[in-house]
């Protein structure tokens, strides 16, 4: 079997690739990071992140499987720490390996009749740090309301508990084909009213944000960013596409939620 190590530089994370080769080497697993088949990180969920979009941009997603090492502050996609590397090792080698398929957010970035696609695993964000964002906001055939305020996070179930939870959204198992629309300092008074509560939105209703300028904004996906002043909509969805992990059986969402938060 193919593997990579995909880590940031630091000197703790370096020794520890260094370890985790050599004991996959033993076991006959090859080194090959242009074409892995199992893509092993060390850090914490930014590390995940980063690397997921490594391959999401190479167009080799859907070949590999992610097993994440933690060594960072958060750990939602990492299972295993440093000092369980021979377990790790055994775990590979004895058990059938369970995959579990997390979907990505789609974003259809319109401009005009020009049209780009971009992917998030947590969260896409629109943001407005200049001026008060206007978004008028449909789902499907139907419009919903005329936004005012900082701006919105559309979520998928995994990111759920990342800046979502953050912006008082709700917390979304992962396996639900779901995802989720929070507002970002909404407008409410006389003049101006929106729902005001997070939307949970199934994965065959289709999200449209459009608005008559989209001078200032900045969509933010996952740990990325990138100006869409020159856009005339956004439509959004949770993809057929997926992320693969190889997780452990004892790694239960809810446990995770309150060994993080509780």
């Amino acid at each position: 079997m193919k593997f990579t190590v995909f880590t940031y530089d630091s000197e703790r994370n370096s020794r520890i690739k260094q370890k985790l080769e050599q004991k996959l080497m033993k076991e006959n697993f090859m080194v090959d990071p242009h074409d892995p088949d199992l893509v092993f990180t060390i850090g914490g969920d930014g590390t995940v992140l980063r690397a997921i979009h490594s391959y999401l941009d190479a167009g080799k997603l859907n070949k590999v499987k992610f097993i994440g090492i933690h060594t960072g502050h958060l750990g939602y996609y990492t299972d295993w720490l440093p000092e369980e590397l021979d377990e790790l090792i055994l775990f590979l080698t004895t058990y059938e390996l369970q995959n579990y398929r997390y979907p990505l957010l789609e974003a259809k970035l319109c401009a005009g009749e020009k049209t780009r696609y971009r992917y998030a695993l947590n969260e896409f964000t629109i943001l407005n740090a200049k001026r008060t964002q206007h978004l008028d906001i449909t789902i499907n055939d139907m419009f919903l309301e005329s936004f005012r305020g900082t701006g919105v996070c559309v979520s998928s179930p995994t990111g759920s508990t990342a800046y979502n939870k953050a912006l008082g959204g709700a917390l979304i198992y992962p396996s639900l084909p779901i995802y989720q629309l929070t507002e970002i300092a909404s407008i409410n008074s006389n003049a101006y009213r929106t729902i005001g509560s997070p939307l949970i939105i199934p994965k065959e209703q289709k999200l449209i944000l459009e608005s008559e300028n989209w001078e200032g904004m900045t969509l933010t996906q996952d740990h990325l960013a990138l100006d869409i002043s020159q856009l005339t909509a956004i439509h959004m969805t949770l993809s057929d596409q997926h992320v693969q992990f190889v997780k452990r059986k004892d790694g239960l969402f809810w446990n995770r939620v309150k060994d993080h938060f509780l």
